[in-house]
């Protein structure tokens, strides 16, 4: 169990540090802490050196009297203020495919179709320092922007892999626990998928359209090396509660795209039990 000393250490905001920083109007501004540097919120600068060595939770005042909340993000903070080129696949989607694609630590798990990295941060927290991440992605711009992201907000990640790569071309790996794929026709990857996902692994496919997800179903139902297949779509609405209202927000995280989690079966006949 760590020490009150230990909690206290770990709270104290550090050089090299991503921080997210709150106003009044809860709008939220994520940078990242360097020594001797300053940041910007809304055209006014913050010396880092000021936040760096304060514990996560305190309230600062800018020069023009501002009072800003400085805590560390997390994930889901984290996720729509990445820097990007493409759309992320945000955290609503993020938790059910850690949960329904059952990836734990010490696995080693395939992303196909990388993007930001936004769903690489939440595979690697998962998969932990024992397990293995091996992410495709085709494009060279959103790779570079990927292997950027997980250094800035994750950190060192020696069990990390990114191929810039073409997943259509081929899958180098074997015997992988699990296969997460964000593409619009993952169908198209099945004739290989048998190659490198384990018996009783989890593929997982991030689809678009509800006429993709026919398609791909009636694949992995005619491949015949599939079953347990489940597609679910995930909505989210947050709630406004003030002293005297009590509302759902006007906005809300409604549909992103569709989940499509599958097992990969055991080749050969019924075993037969005596």
């Amino acid at each position: 169990m760590s020490s009150p000393i230990d909690a206290g250490t770990r709270a104290l905001l550090r050089d090299q540090e991503a921080v997210v920083l709150i106003d009044q109007k809860e709008r939220e501004y994520l940078r990242v802490l360097r020594s001797g540097g300053r940041i910007s919120i809304r055209g006014t600068p913050v010396p880092c050196d000021a936040l760096i060595g304060l514990p996560e939770g305190t309230t600062i005042e800018t020069v023009q009297g501002e009072p800003l909340l400085v805590v560390r993000p997390t994930y889901a903070q984290l996720i729509p203020n990445l820097p990007r080129r493409a759309q992320p696949i945000y955290p609503k989607d993020v938790g059910p495919i850690l949960l329904w694609g059952d990836i734990r630590p010490g696995d080693h798990v395939v992303e196909v179709g990388t993007g930001p990295g936004a769903l690489t941060l939440g595979l690697l927290r998962a998969v932990g320092p024992g397990g293995r991440l091996i992410s495709y992605e085709a494009r060279e711009d959103f790779a570079a922007i990927a292997r950027d992201n997980v250094a800035r907000f994750h950190g060192d990640a020696p069990n990390w892999t990114l191929k810039v790569a073409d997943a259509l071309a081929g899958l180098d790996e074997r015997d992988v626990d699990r296969l997460v794929v964000d593409l619009a026709e993952p169908w198209t990857l099945l004739g290989s998928v048998t190659d490198v996902l384990r018996p009783g692994g989890v593929l997982t496919a991030f689809v678009p359209t509800v006429l993709q997800v026919k398609q791909h179903v009636d694949a992995l139902r005619a491949h015949g090396r599939f079953g347990v297949i489940e597609t679910l779509e995930t909505l989210m609405r947050f709630w406004q509660v003030r002293d005297r209202s009590v509302r759902p927000m006007h906005r809300m995280v409604a549909h992103t795209g569709f989940l499509v989690f599958a097992r990969h079966l055991a080749p050969g006949l019924p075993v037969a039990m005596r």
